[in-house]
């Protein structure tokens, strides 16, 4: 390609504008570095103008029953649905997942925003007894207000339709900021919603550097509320960033996922399930499986088992190729990261089984192609037992004691999501309620449902995403007491 093909500029009260200086930036494809759009950057003062919009439709749309959000909500993502092979198209240019899999996060964003018109309609106060028989007291939750949304690159649109779906709901107004990787197909998704009913103003969307627009969105007096996806480092500049206006955060951040395999577990099910969650976006996932700890007894049935899954995943250009299994790695930065964490474990003794590097016959041009890793004889000492990878690269470590599996799955800054294979209910439930995250896997790998909550031990988050009580991320709560 060699010209830019696509222009996309700010969305504010539901028009396209270009940003207040004129500035631009440029997305490139990850498959062969081809421009693919010219984007508008917004500056403060868009982020003036879009908080001015929220502010004005959050007013009317506060107002509206929580049956009537829900209505026209479902006719919103009804539209949607419908754009959903357009949507998955620009993710597949931006990020690089195959197009099939992007329609398919695009249909289940819609889901998740409607399981939450639904559950706005149950948000219930409380009538107390109170001490005199003249007063009367109740509890009502009211939405919080304008609130900014920060999401991340690997799940561009599922991961906005987290945040989107409660603070629709609840009757908040948002105004979202892709990162400058993936700003094409969040903007879509939104303008998609506005165009089956979502009033203008109440959804906006502004591109542009974390560094400055995202510190001007925090900082800002009349965002009431931060929801970030991202990673740990950057979701405690935000939080230290909003304290002094108190806004309400929630964060949901990095993971370094262990996985245990016991001795009786279901080796074919363990491997395919650690392929699935080690390999899946090319690894680029906080729940990604990063590293994984099988009993001796068993450890060479299982590692055949593991590579024969990695080796049987395709890859392919995400656009030419919509079935293929992977695409490209979304930033060279990955790349170089799953290629140190590969380097650093041959060097301190590990087996690589399968990987480790690029195809033989790459693709695309673009170089971020990069093949699912297996990396045997791992130990603590090697970073990708330490450290996030975001890469299909996973390590393997042997253990004999289970006292000592949990021990080593815990020993991490992160607490997002641990995997357990074993066949035996005791072992699950003991080794289950010991493992340091918010959430546990046991014998599957289907981390994310809209009715289980999301939350994030230690350096993996801040509150809570999914399930109805993600609603309350999004409320205020206020008590009245009248004496009659």
């Amino acid at each position: 390609m060699s010209s830019l093909l696509l222009q996309h500029d700010l969305f504010i009260d539901g028009q396209e504008t270009p940003s207040a200086d004129g500035r631009r930036f440029e997305v490139r494809s990850p498959h062969d570095g081809a421009p693919v759009a010219s984007v508008a950057a917004a500056t403060a003062a868009d982020v003036d103008r879009a908080v001015a919009a929220a502010q004005a439709a959050f007013l009317a749309w506060s107002a509206l029953t929580a049956y009537e959000r829900e209505s026209r909500i479902r006719k919103a993502t009804a539209h949607a649905r419908t754009l959903a092979p357009e949507i998955g198209r620009l993710m597949a240019l931006e990020q690089g997942k195959p197009i099939n899999q992007g329609c398919s996060e695009v249909l289940g964003a819609c889901d998740t925003i409607d399981y939450y018109a639904a559950e706005a309609v149950r948000i219930e106060g409380t009538i107390n007894p109170t001490e005199h028989r003249d007063y009367r007291s109740m509890v009502i939750h009211q939405p919080i207000g304008v609130c900014a949304v920060i999401t991340p690159w690997n799940y561009p649109v599922s991961l906005l339709s987290w945040k989107l779906g409660p603070a629709l709901a609840t009757g908040c107004a948002v105004i979202v900021k892709p990162t400058t990787v993936t700003p094409l197909s969040p903007a879509a998704f939104c303008r998609a919603l506005v165009a089956g009913g979502i009033p203008g103003g109440l959804l906006n969307v502004l591109p542009g550097s974390g560094a400055t627009l995202g510190d001007a969105l925090v900082r800002h007096p009349g965002v009431a509320k931060i929801a970030m996806t991202g990673s740990s480092p950057t979701g405690k500049r935000i939080l230290a960033a909003a304290a002094p206006t108190l806004k309400k955060v929630s964060l949901e951040l990095g993971g370094q996922c262990p996985a245990i395999v016991c001795v009786d577990a279901d080796l074919g099910n363990a491997a395919k399930v650690a392929a699935y969650k080690g390999f899946r976006n090319c690894g680029q996932s906080c729940s990604a499986v990063n590293r994984i700890f099988v009993h001796r007894d068993v450890a060479k049935s299982f590692l055949e088992k593991l590579r024969a899954e990695a080796e049987k995943l395709t890859l392919g250009d995400p656009l030419a190729n919509p079935a293929a299994d992977l695409g490209p790695m979304a930033t060279a930065d990955g790349v170089e990261t799953a290629r140190a964490h590969v380097a650093d474990a041959l060097s301190k003794g590990a087996r690589l089984l399968t990987g480790g590097g690029a195809p033989s016959v790459s693709p695309g041009p673009g170089g971020r192609y990069f093949l699912p890793t297996v990396l045997a004889d791992a130990t603590p000492d090697m970073r990708v037992m330490r450290e996030e990878t975001f890469g299909p690269v996973v390590g393997v470590a042997i253990f004999t004691d289970l006292d000592e599996a949990v021990r080593l799955a815990n020993d991490s800054d992160y607490g997002l999501v641990s995997y357990l294979f074993t066949r035996d209910l005791a072992t699950a439930h003991r080794v289950s309620e010991r493992l340091e995250s918010g959430t546990v896997c046991v014998n599957h790998g289907a981390v994310n449902t809209n009715y289980g909550p999301y939350a994030g031990w230690k350096d993996s988050g801040y509150g809570v995403e999914l399930s109805r009580r993600a609603v309350f991320e999004y409320l205020k709560t206020k008590h009245i007491k009248f004496q009659l």
